[in-house]
């Protein structure tokens, strides 16, 4: 890039980004004396700004055209079979070191801001010895934070190599969304047991659960995939991973993810557990039905047992012929029905 050229400022007045969400490309190219930012509409303009001699942060935002993106590519000498992946959405080939560059994917909790639920964003990491690509398949604005503390120099970004970029856009990926995604289906666990415990819409509890269960049960896989990665990093010898500082921070990273997974399991376990209270409260509206029904038919019992002796066609019944027969058996119905009735309420049957 010419010393003349333009180029847009880094941030407002009051520490604000001007980058929008809306770019299709944007570049952050920084070393340890400065750090430049843009925003690009097309590939050429991208590949015109970027300097091979210091550290280039590529954001691609759903870009799907494999000449602009091969382009790039062959620009840092990144093996071709990595643009087949970073198209690939439903690939799932989650991590993967090629000669000059580490390949990683990754799927975030996304909370949309009007349905309040939580949507899956993926996306991948291309890492070289002196780039990082960001390939968002959906444009989310997940990072946005990070780039405004990168080009605001309030990261030790330029103290290190690429992989501590990494480190800090993966530690935005867990910190800033699972750990506040985790917490929000918390609120809403929470609130799921204030209904069930409550009574509220039995069914509508039951298909809320199942709900419950679906929206939580995709975030496993995601956080053991990481965590795998991790390990590979922290364990093996890497060479994308520039110092042992950078091992530090892998492991820093690691533990945050075993965290996260114990998070998860308490949110299966806690849901299992509201599972079980609707379950119980089911079986008690159940019992309490039947205990209701036995009581009904104790008492008819007797009742009908009487009944069924003045309904046989005997000819000589001399009751019949009374003239206070009829109230003196209702009378003797109503006397039974209440003694049993007295009986059962003093045994605590209902």
């Amino acid at each position: 890039m010419s010393q003349n050229e333009p180029r847009r400022p880094l941030s407002t007045a009051n520490g604000a980004p001007l980058f929008h969400d809306m770019a299709r490309y944007v570049l952050v190219v920084y070393d340890a004396e400065s750090i430049d930012a843009f925003e690009c509409q097309s590939i050429d303009e991208l590949l015109g700004r970027i300097d091979l001699q210091r550290i280039n942060w590529v954001t691609i935002r759903d870009v799907h055209d494999e000449k602009e993106i091969g382009q790039l590519l062959d620009l840092f000498h990144i093996d071709p079979f990595v643009l087949v992946e970073i198209l690939d959405e439903g690939r799932m080939q989650f991590d993967t070191e090629y000669e000059n560059c580490l390949y990683l994917e990754y799927t975030v909790p996304h909370l949309h801001p009007e349905r309040q639920l939580l949507e899956q964003t993926s996306g991948s990491f291309v890492l070289g010895s002196n780039f990082l690509i960001l390939y968002e398949h959906q444009v989310r604005g997940l990072f946005s934070r990070t780039r405004r503390r990168l080009i605001n120099h309030q990261t030790k970004a330029q103290q290190h190599g690429p992989d501590y970029l990494l480190y800090l856009l993966l530690r935005a990926v867990v910190v800033e969304h699972y750990q506040l995604s985790f917490k929000h289906l918390t609120l809403r666990l929470e609130e799921l047991e204030d209904h069930v415990l409550t009574g509220r819409g039995r069914e509508e509890v039951y298909r809320d659960i199942l709900f419950m269960r679906e929206e939580i049960k995709p975030w496993n896989e995601p956080l053991l995939e990481l965590e795998e990665f991790l390990e590979f990093v922290k364990d093996a010898e890497s060479k994308f991973i520039s110092d042992e500082e950078g091992k530090v921070f892998t492991k820093s990273l690691y533990r945050e993810i075993e965290s996260l997974l114990t998070y998860y399991d308490r949110l299966r376990a806690y849901l299992t557990e509201i599972m079980s209270l609707h379950m119980a409260a089911v079986e008690r509206n159940t019992s309490r039905v039947n205990q209701l029904l036995t009581v009904i038919a104790t008492i008819f019992l007797p009742i009908t047992f009487i009944a069924s002796i003045y309904g046989m066609n005997f000819e000589y019944m001399p009751e019949l012929k009374h003239p206070w027969g009829y109230p003196a058996v209702l009378l003797l119905m109503l006397i039974v029905a209440l003694s049993l009735l007295i009986f059962m309420r003093r045994r605590r049957w209902f």
